[in-house]
């Protein structure tokens, strides 16, 4: 029976995706092995974003609810906002423009039951998987999306690389009601609401990766992060901006303030071995050459390559 499924929350934030929203939100409600309710928050739309969402909401009563809001936050503090609104044990995280795969629901959900028998409900939990990355008409750019990237997502999931680069893919996760309770709020320090859960579940929990693509991960030129696709081309564009300190000078600045904000909410309940880590990690900003440097080889604040880590080692 449909009441003794578990109950999960899919949290959707929307502005201006009225292209691509119905084969979105039709993927969701085809979903199977839970009781899902699509609880959808729109971020300030001027396109017919919201009169679809309303159209829908009309026609699955009890299945799909509108936050009442429209103030532009931007997707991570609107997802927060979501966040803060969400009851079930379970939660899953929407964008506005793929397709979920058929089965994703029962997919996740079945390896973060496995997850919690095997440590228990009060144990912070993150399940994502692999994409599926597409074009705007829905064509085949590459079958993983870790490949498409060049994401190792699970020597990726230890909190010190966890600080540096994010491997998991909103859109592609489940959280259990362990990790939202300890995670949230989600902080306006965080870079995305997904990073700041998986560096909550790294610190506390556990963190599962599964290699099956649950998702059509639509690029199409306007999307909020989006996919890179890590070929010759891309390393040739890298290579030409090496020595250009810029780009890896603010992107430092904005890691170091959100692990900041993890070691000030959290440092106690750290153990000390991560505490060391995440203060060394905030430090790196205001550290000197050498120190920077030794800082990151010694707690292994790394990404996925050695030619990202050569080119971070360049350039910090």
């Amino acid at each position: 029976m449909q009441q003794d499924l578990p109950a999960v929350d899919v949290l959707m934030s929307t502005y201006n995706g009225q292209q691509f929203l119905p084969d979105q939100i039709h993927s969701i409600l085809d979903q199977h092995g839970a009781r899902l309710r699509l609880l959808v928050r729109d971020d300030g739309s001027t396109d017919r974003t919201c009169t679809l969402l309303r159209q829908f909401a009309q026609s699955h009563p009890g299945q799909i609810e509108l936050l009442a809001d429209g103030e532009h936050l931007g997707a991570c503090a609107s997802f927060g906002r979501l966040l803060l609104a969400a009851k079930a044990p379970y939660v899953m995280f929407s964008d506005q423009d793929d397709v979920w795969l058929p089965g994703k629901v029962a997919f996740l959900l079945r390896r973060m039951l496995q997850a919690e028998a095997a440590h228990g409900r009060n144990c912070p939990l993150l399940v994502h998987s692999d994409l599926c990355v597409v074009d705007r008409a829905g064509r085949l750019l590459g079958n993983s999306f870790w490949k498409y990237q060049n994401i190792d997502p699970i020597s990726g999931s230890s909190l010190n690389r966890l600080l540096i680069q994010n491997v998991a893919t909103g859109c592609a996760m489940m959280v259990n009601r362990a990790l939202v309770q300890l995670a949230a709020p989600i902080p306006p320090e965080a870079i995305m609401h997904d990073w700041w859960l998986a560096l909550v579940a790294a610190a506390f929990g556990r963190i599962e990766c599964l290699t099956e693509p649950t998702v059509l991960y639509r690029q199409h030129g306007s999307n909020q992060i989006g996919a890179v696709r890590w070929d010759a081309a891309h390393l040739a564009r890298k290579a030409a901006t090496l020595f250009d300190r810029r780009p890896v000078t603010e992107n430092m600045r904005r890691t170091a303030a959100q692990a900041n904000v993890l070691l000030q909410r959290y440092g106690p309940q750290l153990s000390q071995q991560q505490r060391e880590a995440v203060a060394a990690f905030v430090a790196l900003p205001s550290s000197g050459f050498l120190q920077r440097r030794l800082h990151i080889a010694r707690y292994g604040f790394l990404r996925t390559g050695w030619i990202r880590n050569l080119a971070l080692l360049a350039r910090v």
